[in-house]
């Protein structure tokens, strides 16, 4: 018989106080100035038998391998649990603080960013950690995978020639049309089958531009109790949390974005904590943008999370003894570089900017980071962190911003019946693009200093992490 899987969860508030440098967006020009929702970092400990781990994601931007290190660290003096069994991912709010000075970010506002807070908030965060493995309980795990349609869609759809053609905000009704298109092209990466689709015919209702695969799949993890209580949902979603960028209200105020509605229409309604993981998100930003858009894409996210949870077995005896054994892993993968400016160059590039250190030199400074960072360097190796229970669930994490076509692969490769890929876990980077990305051109791969290779590379790795704890 199988040991008895047990589960703890916990979070801890992590709002930062005023004045504080936000991330998000290089267009910002001073500190934070409101509080428009409060940021959580959320925990969720697993055991069975000699397995173990941890799971824990913040409303922040991402999480820098400096603090995830940190952080895993603290987890380990807290509670004994290593630091390698913990996986730290965020949010990916652009309504949080900044942890680190950034590249795209004036030199006031790195200047502010606040390296005490950055600690503290790893420190609650680990705290969390060792809370949730202090009140771990017996466990029954039950998983499934739903479908929020008509909440987000592709911002890189291509003109008929080939290049791309950046939308980060499409009217409503063409919103609309490109959301629906995406969600029946992402429907042909059948699991076990051949890669599917990836860009539509023109479409005459979206300025006759080809669209492409829109991240709609909700995989949910129900933690019960052996009563049937709940103890958690762990729910994952890949849609940048970009719901509330109103310039003229929002822009300077902390919020957790969608993720935030999302978790508390199902806390209201489960009377548990909801823990949101960020899927591949790179390229999928939300229907709507303005007014009340956070909770509506909020609410169609949850909604779609309650469904699968209402379908999943119940207490009295149809879920057996839930999914399991739990096992946990990780390997490493070898992300390739392309070609970059030399230092010289960019600081000369940048130097020839009219005003450098404003928001017109954003790109520059960022090209700059990157040529000092990646100099001399071919590759970039990452952890690729996994864990699954049984043959029903399966969660593998890469760092970065990741382009949907990466989870679209993963999860056709998967051993798993449900799948959920995470990004920015361990570490932020830059986004990650396929190899047709780069060709297309655009705003992900510009700001990445990864090559071709980059979507081969990741997605083999993701999928070594998930064979490793498939079981026999």
């Amino acid at each position: 018989m199988a040991a008895e899987l047990r589960v703890g969860v916990a979070k801890v508030d992590i709002t930062p106080p005023l004045g504080q440098t936000m991330a998000g967006y290089g267009a910002r020009t001073k500190v934070s100035d409101g509080i428009e929702d409060p940021l959580y970092a959320y925990a969720v400990a697993f055991e069975q038998g000699d397995e173990a781990c941890a799971i824990v994601v913040a409303d922040l931007i991402g999480v820098p391998r400096q603090y995830s290190d940190l952080l895993r660290a603290r987890v380990q003096e807290l509670c004994g649990l290593p630091s390698e069994r913990v996986m730290v991912c965020a949010t990916h709010t652009h309504w949080g603080p900044g942890l680190r000075p950034s590249r795209y970010l004036a030199p006031d506002l790195n200047a502010a960013v606040s390296e005490e807070y950055s600690v503290t908030c790893m420190r609650q965060m680990a705290g969390a950690v060792a809370e949730a493995w202090r009140v771990r309980e017996p466990a029954i795990a039950l998983a499934g995978t739903g479908d929020a349609d008509l909440a987000s869609f592709n911002r890189r759809p291509v003109t008929v020639e080939g290049p791309v053609a950046m939308n980060l905000m499409l009217p409503l009704e063409e919103a609309l049309v490109a959301s629906q298109v995406g969600h029946d092209l992402a429907l042909t990466w059948a699991h076990g089958g051949p890669p599917g689709e990836r860009l539509s015919e023109a479409q005459p209702g979206v300025q006759g531009l080809r669209i492409g695969p829109a991240n709609t799949r909700v995989p949910l993890l129900k933690l019960i109790r052996p009563d049937g209580s709940p103890i958690a949902a762990v729910l994952a979603f890949g849609c940048h949390p970009v719901s509330g960028s109103d310039p003229d209200t929002t822009f300077y105020r902390y919020s957790a974005d969608y993720p935030g509605w999302a978790r508390r229409v199902i806390e209201l309604t489960l009377g548990c904590p909801a823990v949101f993981l960020l899927g591949c998100a790179g390229d999928q930003v939300p229907l709507r943008r303005r007014g009340d858009s956070r909770k509506r894409v909020g609410h169609s996210v949850g909604a779609e999370a309650l469904r699968v949870w209402e379908l999943l077995g119940d207490h009295e005896g149809s879920q057996g003894e839930g999914a399991g054994p739990l096992r946990v892993g990780s390997t490493t993968a070898e992300l390739p570089l392309r070609e970059l400016p030399t230092p010289e160059e960019a600081r000369a590039a940048l130097a020839a900017l009219a005003d450098p250190q404003g928001s017109g030199g954003v790109k520059a400074r960022n090209d700059l980071a990157m040529a000092e960072e990646y100099a001399g360097r071919r590759t970039v190796e990452v952890e690729v962190w996994s864990m699954a229970l049984g043959q029903d669930w399966g969660l593998v994490g890469l760092p970065g911003e990741v382009l949907c076509e990466f989870e679209l692969r993963i999860r056709q490769q998967s051993p798993f019946a449900n799948t959920a890929v995470i990004e920015l876990s361990q570490d932020v980077l830059d986004y990650l693009p396929t190899d047709a990305a780069i060709d297309e051109g655009g705003y992900e791969p510009g700001w990445s200093p990864f090559g071709k290779g980059t979507e081969a590379a990741a997605v083999a790795g993701a999928v070594k992490a998930l064979e490793n704890v498939a079981g026999g």
